[in-house]
């Protein structure tokens, strides 16, 4: 194993259904990273607590403003994507993030690749690589880290 690549791609959306193809579709064999959801996440104390993942997404998809961060392991050893992430930002989008495996040299064909295959999943344009780091989290600071990386 090298290092892991993060591929994240927003939208405008709070979509459970949009969210759970998405996991589907790059992890067609997934299992969540956690048995209990709190809000807040990562909160002193917990105000509402969900056992069921699309239970959170409802809530979520209600709640434009609500942020949280959601994390699948892919559990095919033959893919690239080794993590799906559903991170839902402040001012009500999802960004939709995979982490592959990698490893750092000039030839960027994997991320390059997954990239643009997310964008066409997800009918947008708004999308960018990094290596082990979080994105942006409001559609303005992603928006304008795509613009940044792509002078």
């Amino acid at each position: 194993m090298g290092y892991f690549a993060d591929i994240y791609v927003i939208k405008k959306t709070r979509s459970r259904k949009l969210a759970n193809e998405f996991i589907n579709h790059f992890l067609p064999k997934n299992e969540e990273c956690t048995e209990c959801y709190e809000l807040p996440q990562f909160g002193k104390e917990t105000v509402l607590e969900f056992s069921d993942v699309n239970k959170l997404m409802d809530y979520l998809e209600m709640n434009s403003n609500e942020t949280y961060k959601i994390y699948w392991k892919n559990l095919d050893d033959k893919s690239l994507n080794c993590f799906g992430m559903l991170f839902y930002t402040s001012d009500g989008c999802i960004i939709f993030g995979i982490s592959r495996d990698t490893f750092i040299s000039d030839n960027t064909n994997n991320e390059d690749n997954c990239l643009e295959e997310m964008k066409a999943f997800l009918d947008t344009d708004k999308g960018y690589i990094c290596y082990e780091s979080m994105p942006e989290m409001t559609y303005k600071e992603f928006v304008n880290t795509v613009n940044r990386l792509q002078t």
